[in-house]
């Protein structure tokens, strides 16, 4: 019997022994668990620690730039507004921008003074697909497309607009051109030209906005350029006429011999003179050159130019007109100044009129238009000093 029972105590003990280690097995695995999720979630905050680190970095960085910048910015704004000439502005803004986004490929196209065309002006990294002279016309291509809609392109939104759109800009777009940014410089209503950027670095801040921002301050500097224009001329102005004086001259067909080759529009050049200004009764003299010079400015289009620079001779610069159009202003000035009269009744008498017409496209310089319109000769209308 004793037997018996120790052989069943030690069964119990076995199956004791059984049942707590059973139950131990159980409470290292959920204690193996309860540390694998406990490392799982240290991993995790690791990663979330490092994410925020990275984060952090990065908008100290973005901090950074945002203060550089408004450090920057004002100095770039009086960079651009220091610019005296539209090429030398091209040059800045183009600077500017590049300063602003990293961006290496850059092309800045200016509005002529009607607003019908943009002339490439200047490019950075471009060189291989814009070449000089390079005229677009507003409403063509991408940079036609800005400058008609006053809108800012985004390449990334081009899915976006309507087929008839992506048609129209596909068959008007510079062959290999597509700017990934291009903004409109524009003050007012009126335009000034578009700044294209091309291949953005991924990293830029906020390029479009900045680029929003130079071309508000290009625009600006433009109209700003053109009053200082107008202020010179006014500086130098002619008493008896009302007309730029002959120390414009030079500096106004520069200007227009750019446009010439820019934006591939002629030029007609005209000397006129008016023989009864260089009378010997000067007062007779300016009444006349006065009334002459009235008349003109009455039938002139508000693209061309007007400048004394004789005592009797007014010479016209006439942007747009070509060989078969200044034909027409020739008889019509021949006919109609003989024809004008002072308050007593005398008639303005003879004109005599010289000219020529500058191709569109040509690459001319000062001198020689200068050398060929004083090689050519004179047409006089039928009046005469014998009339006085």
């Amino acid at each position: 019997m004793i037997p018996g029972i120790i052989a069943g105590f030690a069964a119990g003990l076995l199956i004791m022994w059984i049942l707590l280690a059973i139950n131990h097995k159980k409470r290292v695995d959920e204690y193996e668990d309860r540390m694998g999720t406990l490392k799982n979630t240290v991993t995790s905050l690791r990663y979330r620690q490092q994410e925020s680190d990275s984060k952090h970095t990065r908008f100290e960085l973005e901090i950074k730039k945002h203060r550089d910048l408004a450090v920057l910015f004002p100095e770039i704004v009086k960079q651009v507004f220091s610019a005296r000439t539209p090429d030398e502005l091209a040059k800045l803004l183009s600077r500017a921008m590049k300063k602003l986004s990293g961006c290496e490929r850059i092309a800045v196209f200016l509005a002529d003074i009607r607003g019908g065309k943009l002339g490439l002006v200047y490019s950075e990294g471009l060189g291989e697909i814009l070449k000089q002279p390079l005229v677009v016309n507003v409403g063509d291509g991408h940079v036609g497309f800005v400058a008609e809609t006053g809108m800012v392109f985004e390449k990334k939104n081009l899915e976006k607009e309507s087929e008839l759109t992506k048609s129209r800009l596909e068959k008007t777009a510079i062959r290999g051109f597509v700017p990934d940014l291009a903004a409109p410089m524009m003050s007012q209503g009126v335009l000034y030209g578009v700044i294209c950027l091309v291949d953005v670095p991924i990293t830029a801040t906020l390029p479009k906005e900045r680029l929003v921002s130079i071309a508000a301050v290009g625009a600006a500097a433009l109209e700003g350029i053109r009053l200082l224009g107008r202020f010179e001329s006014a500086a130098d102005m002619d008493p008896d006429t009302g007309l730029p004086g002959k120390g414009r001259l030079k500096p106004v067909l520069v200007q227009e011999l750019e446009r010439v080759r820019r934006f591939d529009s002629p030029l007609a050049l005209v000397e006129l003179v008016i023989e009864r200004g260089s009378i010997e009764d000067r007062f007779r003299a300016r009444e006349f050159m006065s009334i002459g010079a009235h008349h003109l400015k009455s039938t002139m289009r508000n693209i061309d130019i007007g400048l004394r620079t004789g005592t009797d001779k007014i010479t016209l610069l006439l942007p747009g007109t070509d060989q078969e159009g200044m034909e027409n202003v020739m008889h019509r000035l021949l006919d109609d100044l003989p024809k004008l009269r002072n308050d007593a009744g005398d008639p303005l008498g003879s004109v005599r009129i010289r000219y020529m017409v500058i191709e569109a496209g040509k690459d001319n310089d000062l001198d020689s238009v200068l050398e060929s319109l004083e090689g050519k000769a004179f047409i006089s209308s039928l009046g005469s000093l014998n009339d006085i």
